[in-house]
């Protein structure tokens, strides 16, 4: 049974409600454990070459362009018993559960073999080269940081490349459940042994690389590629089929404009629960102890892992998703039945003037997605050196100050993002909506700017008690407007929906909410470009990054690393860009060409047109005591 205000005003019910943002909290665990886990899973697990995973993402990008209003097209031309939106809902998260794991399930392009498990010798221990078996004496050329080709020798400490087996055929392992690896001496071409400890580390790990694997040819090889690009694009595709309804079904819920905009402020910070997919990365090799006791070496017992993970939290995700489904009940109906072609969608999203305005805005604020992408790397290395455990654990146990530091630092991070913009509706009940979003993408970019000068003043050495105080207040500011300005895209992209409503006869929430779901995926492209351009600058790539851990190992600085420019490279990535995109972003709307009494007004009229009764504009506005909300 609806709910009603005023006795006309249709809107959801608190059930109905609660059941929508367990369903999102779920879909947004699945984006999360693709979006930050694929891309590592292709390239370190099952070790695609680089070149096919940059292409297969590109080519995701480029069919996201033309696939995301090609499916918000069709589920406006939906007409079903249940509404336009619901039945995705109710039968697509099992399809989205299948097309995310099947991704995961691919065989290794490059398998390991014995001389991938190799470990360096001490260096006390090493023999002439002379005295080793020149039969078992192993060549690689190896390129340094400035171009030049160097020889290496490698040669088994125990007069044998081949693993320890049991008398089944397993590898035999360690104490801690590891593979007993060979112990490796590495020699320069003349014969004397490497004397850079961290220098042999970077050798050894190119020795894995090119002698350890053997790589797939032919039709393998072929196969194994095809299926990552076409599951991957499988996934996006079906993911789009459920995530344009799930976001547009929030304009079919109520006709109220503060039921509207609570119901998206709620979904946004909810959207946030679902970050714990992003620990699906980090989580993953736990997992790995029960496969090395069937006998599986590190490559195969990792990639074991990751399958028996992904399915496990595709599961949990999809069983909440599908919870969405279960629940809500589209109470906005729209009198016309006239739909369009999916070139005459094109034309409407570029044609509805305040819409369009939107899109540019949010293509231009595509920077921010750098917090994200940036922000895990920044992390490991800034903080942890790259070795979470060695750095909290010390000598004298719990490292309490570290993290305290950067509890500090979460709780305003967090405490921005999901805390701030849960004012969003109470703002908008008394600040004009074009007024905020142009405030907080000009006022934002301030916080992120700082971030970068205060990084610069302290020197590079931000993790003092002030310093992450300081830290902590900028990223709360920082923070609270890029969730405020998502909270005001989603309310005013539903707005654009009414008023095409209005001007045409007909709501089209598919076609616009894929607007949304494009500027997203376009900004990550957009971000991972700006990012990979100013890693390559600063030379924050390929073997640079192996000497870096290997020298991280032997207790180097990150913070100091390399004159600090690794460092400074990450915490610019994360100000000084995102704060040139909020600026940017504000253009396009500083003349939003939907003022919110013109959409109140629109919004009565529709309503009126809906019951066919008078609905005055006053009644849609915040104050309403009698919502079950």
């Amino acid at each position: 049974m609806s709910n009603t205000k005023n006795g006309n005003v249709a809107t959801y019910t608190k059930k109905e409600l609660a059941g929508y943002l367990t369903g999102l909290a779920g879909q947004n665990i699945i984006y999360n454990i693709i979006a930050t886990g694929l891309a590592f899973y292709f390239q370190s697990v099952i070790f695609l070459p680089a070149i096919a995973c940059s292409l297969i993402f590109a080519l995701a990008r480029v069919w996201d362009a033309v696939n995301d209003p090609m499916m918000g097209t069709i589920v406006d031309k939906t007409r079903t018993k249940w509404g336009k939106c619901k039945p995705y809902l109710l039968f697509v998260p099992a399809v989205i559960m299948v097309t995310t794991i099947l991704p995961f399930i691919n065989n290794m392009y490059a398998e390991p073999n014995d001389l991938h498990e190799v470990a360096l010798q001490d260096r006390a221990a090493y023999v002439a080269l002379a005295d080793v078996d020149s039969g078992l004496v192993k060549e690689l050329v190896y390129e340094d940081d400035n171009g030049g080709k160097v020889k290496y020798l490698f040669a088994p400490a125990g007069g044998s490349w081949e693993l320890q087996k049991d008398e089944n055929g397993r590898n035999l392992m360690d104490e801690e459940g590891k593979i007993i690896q060979t112990k490796v001496m590495i020699y320069t071409e003349d014969g004397k042994p490497v004397e850079d400890t961290a220098l042999a580390e970077t050798v050894l790990q190119e020795f894995q690389s090119e002698l350890g694997f053997e790589k797939k040819t032919g039709t393998k090889a072929v196969l194994i590629i095809a299926w990552a690009a076409i599951s991957y694009v499988l996934w996006g595709m079906t993911y789009t089929i459920g995530d344009i309804p799930l976001w547009g079904v929030t304009s079919l819920m109520t006709e109220s404009q503060e039921d509207r905009a609570k119901a998206l402020t709620l979904a946004r910070a909810v959207a946030n629960v679902g970050m714990i997919g992003t620990l699906f990365t980090m989580i993953a090799p736990a997992f790995q102890g029960m496969f090395k006791a069937q006998g599986m070496d590190e490559a195969h017992s990792l990639r074991a892992a990751y399958i028996a993970l992904a399915i496990v939290m595709t599961v949990f995700a999809s069983v909440l998703f599908q919870v969405a489904g279960l629940s809500v009940k589209e109470k906005v109906k729209a009198k016309s039945e006239k739909t369009y072609s999916i070139k005459e969608n094109f034309k409407i999203m570029f044609g509805n003037k305040p819409f369009r305005q939107i899109l540019i805005s949010g293509i231009l604020r595509s920077p921010i997605q750098l917090l994200s992408i940036v922000a895990m790397t920044l992390v490991m290395y800034y903080f942890f050196n790259n070795d979470i455990g060695r750095t909290l654990f010390t000598d004298t146990g719990l490292n309490v100050g570290l993290v305290l530091k950067i509890v500090i630092l979460v709780v305003g991070l967090f405490g921005g993002m999901i805390g701030f913009p849960l004012f969003v509706p109470k703002l908008i009940t008394k600040f004009e909506k074009k007024k905020l979003y142009n405030f907080f993408s000009l006022v934002g970019a301030i916080p992120f700017a700082l971030i970068f000068g205060f990084f610069i003043l302290s020197k590079g050495q931000v993790l003092t008690w002030v310093g992450m105080i300081v830290m902590s207040v900028l990223f709360f500011m920082a923070a609270a407007s890029m969730g405020s300005l998502n909270v005001l895209q989603s309310v005013m992209i539903a707005d654009c929906v009414d008023y095409e409503e209005y001007q045409n006869g007909t709501r089209p929430d598919g076609v616009f909410f894929s607007g949304q779901s494009f500027i997203t995926k376009l900004s990550a492209g957009i971000a991972s470009l700006i990012s990979g351009a100013v890693y390559a600058i600063v030379g924050f790539s390929d073997k640079n990054v192996a000497l870096l851990n290997n020298a991280l190992v032997n207790n180097a600085d990150f913070k100091t690393y390399n004159g600090g420019k690794y460092a400074a490279a990450m915490f610019f990535l994360i100000s000084i860009p995102p704060a040139v995109g909020m600026v940017l972003a504000a253009v396009p709307t500083l003349k939003y060409a939907l003022p919110d009494r013109e959409h109140k007004r629109i919004l009565a009229e529709l309503i009126s047109k809906r019951h066919g009764t008078e609905v005055a504009a006053e009644s849609l506005e915040s104050g309403e005591e009698d919502a079950d909300i």
